[in-house]
This record gives structure tokens, sequence and C-alpha cells, in this order.
């Protein structure tokens, strides 16, 4: 679903944000990226999402090899990938109903369509009762939801998620992974990058650790005795 093949990021300066990163994720992974800021994750996210140009190497996304499609093609291969980030993103001037509902119209999908999917997926999420109010009278868990149903109501094959536990509370954040585990369950691969000690342990899913742009350690399941152990450099 998701391969990386020899990938190097090099900004200006000769910063060296990833080092030559082969990865493969599979359909219905979850998969957790780990490791110290500055370890590579958040660009691993941003360039399997096209808004960094890797500097060498191929990603495949869905099956496209994504170093090679032209600017204008972008759009479309981000409406096959879900995104979740830590601040949530929202349209302040849109009901949470019209926020998921945005996500749809922008592909152009018919009324009966958006009609049909965004009571289903504001289910899904546990927000049903509060369709009709903006974000500023949510909490920062029910804001964060809404960004995962904006993210999922197409039904993406993938979501990334980055940090999408960082701004909340431990209870929340129980919450929201609970949520991203059930969007897992129906087919969805998840790619999150996470400093969340608890919810590595707690998730016993894959875990990648990076430190310093490059894959340490690749551990399935319960193939790991702590987070602590893949989380600290």
């Amino acid at each position: 679903m998701i391969r990386l093949q020899k990938v190097a990021k090099v900004y200006d300066g000769g910063i060296v944000a990833v080092r030559d990163i082969d990865m493969n994720i599979r359909r219905g992974d979850f998969v957790f990226l780990v490791g110290p800021s500055g370890s590579g994750k958040s660009t691993i996210i941003r360039m399997c999402l096209r808004e960094e140009k890797v500097t060498r190497g191929k990603i495949w996304v869905a099956g496209k090899d994504i170093t090679k499609i032209p600017s204008w093609k972008v759009p479309y291969l981000r409406r096959t990938v879900g995104t979740v980030f830590q601040d949530f993103k929202l349209l302040p001037n849109k009901t949470v109903a019209e926020n998921v509902a945005f996500a749809l119209k922008v592909t152009g999908c018919p009324r009966s369509i958006v009609r049909n999917q965004v009571p289903k997926v504001l289910e899904l999420v546990g927000l049903s009762a509060k369709a009709d109010r903006y974000p500023r009278q949510l909490s920062g868990g029910e804001q964060q939801r809404v960004s995962i149903a904006r993210a999922f109501v197409n039904r993406p094959p993938i979501l990334l998620a980055d940090e999408p536990t960082g701004n909340l509370d431990p209870a929340t954040s129980v919450g929201i992974m609970r949520l991203l585990d059930r969007i897992n369950r129906t087919g969805t691969t998840v790619v999150m990058a996470t400093h969340d000690h608890a919810i590595v342990d707690a998730m016993r899913r894959r875990v990648v650790r990076l430190d310093r742009g490059k894959v340490v350690r690749d551990r399935l399941d319960s193939g790991y005795e702590s987070a602590d152990d893949l989380l600290e450099p």
C-alpha cells in the first residue's frame, strides 16, 4: 500500500532529514512511526502526501509512484489519502457537518452522496448530536474527531496521522486511538507518527523507530518489551 525505496530527503543548507530509508507498509496495516524530534517522522508523512519531494529514491502510494506524478495530479493523489494532524485544521465558519461535507464537495461528489455519507461518519466518530455546532463550541478531542471524520468520509484506503493526540490529554487520546483502531479494522491502512509512549504500548501494533533519519528498529505487535526502548534515543 505504501513503499519507500532508498528514500532520502536533504533540505537547503545540507540538513539531512531522511537517509536512504526502505519501508513496506501493507494493505490494512497499522504502523507507528516513533523516534525523537528531528528523526524524520513528519518528513516521511509529508513526502507520502507529496507536500515534500524526495531528494532521491522512490515512494509508491496506493500503487502509484508519486515521485513521478506531475504537480497537477497531486490533488488526485490526496483524495485517496486521509490526513489528520496535531492542529485540527477545521474551517471555523462551518459547522461540524459542513466541515465533513466539504471534504466530499471538493471532489465533486453528488449532493445525494454527501447527504448519505456525512451522517454515517458522524455516527462513527460519536458526534451525531453535535452536527450543527461550530468548532469553537467543541472540546479539543471533539475537534479532532471532526478532523478524523473529514479524513475518513470518502473512505480512503490510507490514513496518515501526524501527532494526532499531541494537543490532547491522556484520557481524550485514548478515545482518539480507539477511533483510529476502528477505522483501521474497516480495512484502511493507518500510519501514525507519535511521541506518546503510552499509546504505543497500549496498541501493540507494528512500530518503526527512526533516529537521525534512519530506520533503527522495526518490530511487529509484541516483538518489543517497552515503548521506552523504541521512543528514547
